[in-house]
């Protein structure tokens, strides 16, 4: 296998490759006839991500087809370390290559990384070794949903940030005229310190809205928030295709010199059987919460449009329940004990405390006070 990438090219694989980094710490190197792929997966293998760049993003291309025939599936493979590849793309390349340049036989422990510099004529020539080949088989399509949205990555951004840096899981709940997008399930009690937030995003913000069958996903934002933030430096469009909660989710965005496909497990957080807050938390009861105010909250319309009234009535739930459990505690919890410490400080400093004079000091008195005071 041998490619060249012009330098004008370089921003779309450096991005590329900064984006794989925040998924995976293994980056799969594949080649195919037609295109060049880089893979990588997250520690718990619920997320893979792959960049396909068709055999236009290069300005050369050629691919060894007895080595081509005699590999797996037609694929010439090889895998490497992100933390020995990564640090090559720092920097802005496209202004200061002329063209980067990637070698690798099947046969080899190395692949041999090539950048021509526009000043001097300077090539620099990288050794990466190689780790132990590894056949990826994902087996999940990008369009094999029924369901399909897609909106521009501006719009998704903004979006984004509706939610806190620190939410790291989304509910969506879709049907065919809405998605109500939360970073909470409903019956769930409330993590402390955390903000609920609830966005409703209606079909005519969508570029693309075809809903076949409503449902509700789970999944986590971090993949979400990787791929939005790729679209925005090229202004694509991001696509989402899926069935139902449970089975993956494929976010694609597509240009004609390259693809990005982010494949992320999803879950229902209310049927799914392997969730744990769909088993367990779901049906546990909040704590310091009395049982009325809990049956209030289980009979509140949370599927209210006015998020304001829904979270004015949750703030005087907790307050009511806060109120019921100080009033039934007020004659149980008995008052703390005096602390040993300042009993001796008592003790020790006791005589701080005595007055400091005395009648009998002056011995024995000859005549009244004569002032009325």
């Amino acid at each position: 296998m041998e490619c060249i990438i012009p330098g004008t090219n370089m921003k779309v694989l450096a991005k590329a490759l900064q984006g794989l980094s925040r998924v995976g710490d293994e980056l799969f190197i594949e080649a195919k006839s037609d295109k060049f792929s880089l893979i990588t997966l997250n520690s718990s293998k619920t997320v893979c991500a792959r960049f396909n760049f068709f055999d236009t993003f290069f300005s050369s291309y050629e691919i060894n087809q007895d080595e081509l025939q005699s590999a797996s599936n037609e694929t010439i493979s090889c895998k490497v370390h992100m933390k020995i590849f990564l640090p090559l793309f720092k920097g802005n390349l496209e202004k200061k290559l002329d063209y980067f340049k990637l070698e690798y036989t099947s046969d080899n422990d190395f692949i041999i990384v090539k950048m021509k510099y526009k000043c001097d004529e300077i090539v620099m020539v990288h050794k990466l070794r190689l780790m132990e080949t590894e056949i990826l088989s994902i087996g999940v399509l990008t369009d094999s949903g029924s369901n399909d949205i897609a909106a521009s990555s501006s719009f998704f951004s903004q979006f984004l940030t509706m939610f806190s840096g620190s939410d790291d899981e989304i509910t969506f709940e879709i049907n065919k005229s809405k998605i109500v997008a939360r970073n909470y399930c409903l019956g769930t009690p409330c993590r402390p310190k955390m903000m609920r937030t609830q966005i409703n995003l209606n079909s005519t913000e969508f570029i693309l809205y075809r809903i076949m069958k409503n449902t509700s996903i789970n999944f986590s934002l971090k993949p979400l928030r990787t791929l939005v933030h790729f679209a925005e430096n090229f202004n694509l469009s991001v696509d989402f295709n899926f069935e139902v909660g449970g089975k993956p989710l494929a976010m694609v965005l597509k240009n004609p010199t390259f693809e990005v496909n982010f494949i992320v497990a999803t879950m229902d957080p209310y049927t799914d059987s392997s969730s744990s807050v769909a088993t367990t938390s779901a049906q546990k009861k909040p704590d310091n919460v009395a049982d009325d105010v809990f049956e209030d909250m289980e009979a509140e319309n949370w599927e209210n449009n006015d998020l304001s009234s829904k979270e004015s009535s949750f703030v005087e739930l907790m307050k009511k329940a806060k109120n019921d459990t100080e009033k039934e505690n007020l004659d149980i919890v008995p008052k703390s004990p005096e602390s040993p410490r300042t009993k001796k400080a008592k003790t020790v400093f006791g005589r701080c405390y005595d007055p400091t004079f005395h009648e009998t000091i002056l011995g024995e008195v000859l005549a009244a006070n004569s002032d009325s005071e």
